[in-house]
C-alpha cells in the first residue's frame, strides 16, 4: 500500500507480483487515494498484470481527514483479506491504519522502511512514541544497511530485516536511455536537450535539503576554471521545480538549464543523452534517482548525504562522493567527471550498471517475500496497550495526513 501508486511502485509490485504467484498467491496494490499533490506524476491508470484497488477513487491524499483515510483503509483490507501487508512509514493515518489491522487480524506486517537515524536531529519523545508504533510491524523490509540499523535501534528484531527495497525499473531505464543516444534528434524539442553538448544532470525536487544551491555554486567554478583552462565547460541540466526555484534561477550563471519537472516517459532521453549524474543532496534517504542514471549507465557524482551513495558509488570506478557542505570537493568532482576520456566514461558507466544490477523489481519481490515469512512468524499477537494509547492519541492530534513527518517532505 502507498498513499498512491507511481511509476517506482508499479515496478515494484509487478516484481512482487510475479514471485508471489510462483507460490500459487499473488501482490495486491492498494492506493490510498487516485492522486497526491506532493508529486507531479500522471495518474497511474493503464491496465496492469496484478489486482489494484483504491481506497479513496477521484481524490488526492492530502484532502483526506486523518479519520477518514483511517476507516477508509480498514474497509479496503477487510475486502481484500490479505495474509500480509506491507505499508511505508509508521506515522500517517494509512500506516496506523494497517497496523492496526494486522494486529486485530494476526497478519503480518511488513515495514517498508528508508529513513536513517542521520537524516533529521531526532527528539528523545518522538523517538520513544515511533519505537512503540515500529514496535507493533513483524517485519521491516530496508533499502539499504543504514536504514535497517535505524529499524533495530526503534525495536525490530535484526533477524527480520531484509534489504533491498528502494528499486527502479532498471531495464526500462537502460534501454530508454539507449534509444536517446542511438537517436537524439527525437528528443531535441526538450528543453536542456536540444543543443549537442555535453552537460550534468540533476534531477530533484527544488527544496532545502536537495542542496541545489551549492550545485549551483559549484558548477559556477567549474565553468570558470574550465574556460581558463581553454576546455569548453558542460552545461548543467537541472530537472524538477518547486520553491526554491527562484533563488536558483537568480543564483545561476552561464551552462545552467531549468528543464522544468518532466514525466517518467521522457527521463530516460535525459539520462541517455547527459554525460554524468550528480547529486548534491543534504540529505537524501536514499535517492532513486541515482539507481536511474545507474540504470542508464552513467558516471556517478553523489554527495555522502544520499542514502544510496554506499551501494551505488565505488569511488574512481564509476563515479566520486563528496560531503554536502565541501562545495569545492563538489567542483573539483565536477572537473574530474568531464575530464575523463570517451574510454574512461564507458568504463564508469558499465560499473554503474554492475552495481545497480543488485536492485531490480525481481530483487524487490524476492526480498518482499523472504519480508513476509519473516513476519508471519511474529504475527500472532494483538495489539500493545502502549501502541492503542500512541495510535488514539496520534487520531487525536492529526490535522491532517502528514503531521508527524520530521523530515522535509
Amino acid at each position: 500500500m502507498w498513499p498512491r501508486l507511481g511509476p517506482y511502485h508499479l515496478a515494484r509490485v509487478r516484481g512482487a507480483h510475479e514471485r508471489f504467484a510462483r507460490d500459487g498467491g499473488e501482490a495486491v496494490a492498494l492506493d490510498v487515494a487516485s492522486d497526491d499533490r506532493l508529486y507531479g506524476w500522471d495518474v497511474e491508470d493503464a491496465p496492469t498484470p496484478f489486482r489494484r484497488e483504491v481506497a479513496f477513487p477521484g481524490r488526492a491524499y492530502e484532502d483526506v481527514p486523518p479519520a477518514e483515510m483511517e476507516a477508509g483503509v480498514t474497509a479496503a483490507l477487510d475486502r481484500i483479506d490479505p495474509d500480509a501487508v506491507a505499508v511505508p512509514s509508521y506515522s500517517t493515518p494509512d500506516a496506523r491504519a494497517v497496523v492496526a489491522w494486522c494486529r486485530r487480524h494476526r497478519r503480518a506486517a511488513v515495514m517498508l522502511y528508508e529513513s536513517r537515524a542521520g537524516d533529521a536531529a531526532r527528539n528523545p519523545l518522538r523517538e520513544a512514541v515511533k519505537r512503540v508504533l515500529v514496535r507493533q510491524f513483524d517485519a521491516c523490509f530496508a533499502s539499504g544497511a543504514a536504514h535497517g540499523a535505524y529499524a533495530v535501534g526503534l525495536g525490530i528484531p535484526p533477524e527480520a530485516v531484509v534489504l533491498g527495497r528502494s528499486v527502479v525499473d532498471n531495464e526500462a531505464f537502460a534501454a530508454g536511455a539507449e534509444a536517446a543516444r542511438r537517436s537524439p534528434a527525437t528528443w531535441r524539442e526538450l528543453p536542456g536537450l536540444d543543443a549537442d553538448t555535453p552537460f550534468f544532470l540533476a534531477s530533484n525536487r527544488f527544496i532545502q535539503r536537495k542542496n541545489l544551491p551549492a550545485l549551483v555554486r559549484a558548477y559556477r567554478a567549474y565553468r570558470a576554471r574550465s574556460e581558463a583552462d581553454g576546455r569548453p565547460p558542460w552545461r548543467l541540466v537541472l530537472l524538477g521545480d518547486g520553491d526554491g526555484r527562484a533563488d536558483l534561477e537568480r543564483l545561476a550563471c552561464d551552462g545552467v538549464v531549468f528543464a522544468g519537472f518532466q514525466q517518467a516517459a521522457v527521463l530516460p532521453a535525459y539520462y541517455g543523452l547527459a554525460g554524468a549524474f550528480v547529486h548534491p543532496a543534504e540529505s537524501d534517504q536514499w535517492g532513486l534517482v541515482v539507481n536511474e542514471a545507474a540504470a542508464a549507465g552513467l558516471p556517478l557524482l553523489v554527495s555522502t548525504g544520499t542514502g544510496a551513495a554506499p551501494d551505488l558509488v565505488a569511488e574512481g570506478r564509476n563515479g566520486y562522493t563528496f560531503a554536502p557542505a565541501d562545495v569545492a570537493a563538489l567542483t573539483e568532482g565536477l572537473h574530474r567527471i568531464a575530464r575523463l576520456s570517451d574510454v574512461e566514461r564507458a568504463a564508469f558507466g558499465d560499473e554503474s550498471r554492475a552495481l545497480v544490477a543488485r536492485f531490480t523489481p525481481e530483487t524487490y519481490g524476492e526480498a518482499l517475500r523472504e519480508a513476509v515469512r519473516l513476519g508471519e512468524a511474529r504475527s500472532d499477537r494483538g495489539l500493545s496497550l502502549a501502541a492503542r494509547v500512541v495510535l488514539t492519541a496520534l487520531r487525536v492530534g492529526a490535522r491532517d495526513a502528514t503531521s508527524f513527518h520530521t523530515v522535509e517532505a
